[in-house]
């Protein structure tokens, strides 16, 4: 018995072997490894998309945000103009109106002014024609020495 093998059986059998294996490897398992790595890319590749979807997504938020915030700060100077015009309007109305009732008031004095000075005359008038009378009514004698 021979303990040291034979080469050529040797070769014989490591050419199927080998043959075998290149087979698998062209029919198997390169197939198999593109295809895994093809599966890896999908599913980290689409990973990495939706991470890149997601920061692209936070960064027009986040200008969105900046875009309102700049828009809410001028609307809210534009309501304190209008609103600050409005006051500036409102005070000029309440003057003139002001202005245009003192003027009437003024007017309204004068005129009750003198028509109290007539009405003080005219009560002098009657209050001097009234005594008059209670005088001739009460004092007869007096009467005819005052008509004498």
């Amino acid at each position: 018995m021979e303990i040291l093998p034979d080469p050529w059986i040797m070769f014989l059998q490591a050419v199927p072997f080998t043959l075998t294996l290149w087979m698998l490897h062209a029919v198997l398992y390169k197939p198999m490894v593109a295809y895994l790595e093809d599966r890896d890319e999908a599913i980290y590749g689409s990973r990495r998309d939706a991470e890149a979807l997601q920061a692209k997504a936070a960064s027009k938020l986040e200008e969105y945000e900046k875009a309102l915030a700049l828009a809410r700060t001028e609307a809210s100077s534009a309501r304190a103009e209008a609103r600050r015009a409005a006051l500036d309007e409102r005070d000029v109305k309440v003057k003139a109106a002001r202005e245009a009732a003192d003027k009437k008031i003024n007017e309204a004095a004068a005129a009750i002014s003198g028509e109290k000075e007539l009405a003080a005359k005219e009560l002098e008038r009657l209050s001097a024609s009234l005594a008059d009378d209670i005088t001739l009514s009460v004092l007869p004698s007096v009467a005819a020495e005052v008509r004498a």
